[in-house]
């Protein structure tokens, strides 16, 4: 029981080390001899507890490895861009940006094409070019185009990150490794389950973070090394030559017809307005003025008749 205390409290600090790390993983603390002797002494003592100093970095020894190790590793930075390119034919100049990639140890990544105007494409490629080829690559494509419309690009500086990550990923292998040694130690000496169990799960969190930041830093390695560029292809558009056409009976009936149609559309038109709007507000004018005009015409008559009886 006494070594499971003294075992639990060697993991301890170490656990509190990885959970407390910032992002940018602090170097964390390793078992030395010393360590490990006063943890022997601690065994063998009946009544003694014994608690490891943790040796933490000062900030400055820490900042300035980092800066040493960011000077040492070469610039790690991201491409990116897009480019709006004139062509005559774009199946045949993708085919061309085609061969220019595999020459240069690139490929394209995606492509969309749809059709445009009469006969023609327009096309969309994603194309990933190798960064150290990334200028000739480019300057050969962009040749390949009647006209550059529009031409961006962007760089991303990941040195930062990548030697972070690296030095996170290092001191977690260490971490690791002194786990494995624990575990070997509580194994020989106590044998019990929850006392290996406990071991073996920290163990497994450590590799599983020293895998997740290998995968980032694959990542960081592979966008570097191949820039990612956006090419639009954008067809010339047919130039339409303005001048006096012949005679063309064809062409002259089907404008006399077209002319015909508009002007049966337009009649049309005017009747339904006519039947739907006009004739509605005729009605409802033309009703109280037939009827003032009946009233007014009884009025009259009454009158002339009561002229014309005899007097008695």
């Amino acid at each position: 029981m006494k070594r499971f205390i003294l075992c639990a409290a060697f993991i301890l600090p170490l656990a509190l080390g990885i959970g407390c790390a910032t992002p940018a993983m602090a170097p964390l603390p390793s078992v030395s001899e010393s360590e490990g002797s006063v943890m022997d002494s601690s065994v063998s003592g009946a009544n003694q507890r014994k608690s490891i100093p943790a040796a933490q970095p000062t900030a400055a020894s820490m900042g300035s490895a980092a800066n040493q190790a960011q000077a040492a590793e070469p610039r790690m930075i991201v491409y990116t861009g897009a480019l709006s390119l004139q062509v005559n034919d774009t199946a045949d100049t993708i085919n061309k940006i085609d061969a220019i990639l595999k020459n240069a140890d690139g490929y394209i990544a995606s492509k969309s094409v749809v059709a445009f105007g009469k006969d023609k494409l327009r096309g969309t490629i994603q194309a990933r070019i190798p960064a150290l080829a990334l200028e000739a690559t480019l300057a050969q494509i962009k040749a390949l185009s009647v006209k550059v419309l529009k031409e961006t690009a962007d760089s991303n500086d990941v040195t930062a990150e990548y030697v972070d990550l690296d030095a996170r990923r290092k001191n977690l292998e260490a971490y690791e490794i002194e786990l494995q040694k624990l575990l070997e130690t509580v194994r020989e000496r106590t044998g019990k389950a929850e006392d290996i169990l406990a071991v073996y799960n920290q163990l497994t969190e450590v590799r599983g973070q020293i895998e997740q930041i290998k995968g980032r830093q694959k990542y960081l390695e592979n966008t570097s090394a191949m820039a990612t560029y956006t090419i639009e292809l954008v067809p010339i558009e047919e130039v339409v030559v303005e001048g006096t056409p012949g005679w063309n009976p064809g062409r002259v009936f089907a404008e006399s017809l077209d002319s015909l149609v508009g002007a049966l559309q337009s009649l049309v038109n005017l009747l339904i307005r006519f039947i739907v709007v006009i004739l509605p507000l005729l009605l409802l004018c033309l009703v109280p003025l037939a009827i003032l005009v009946l009233l007014a015409r009884r009025f009259i008559k009454r009158r002339q008749t009561k002229t014309i009886t005899p007097a008695t």
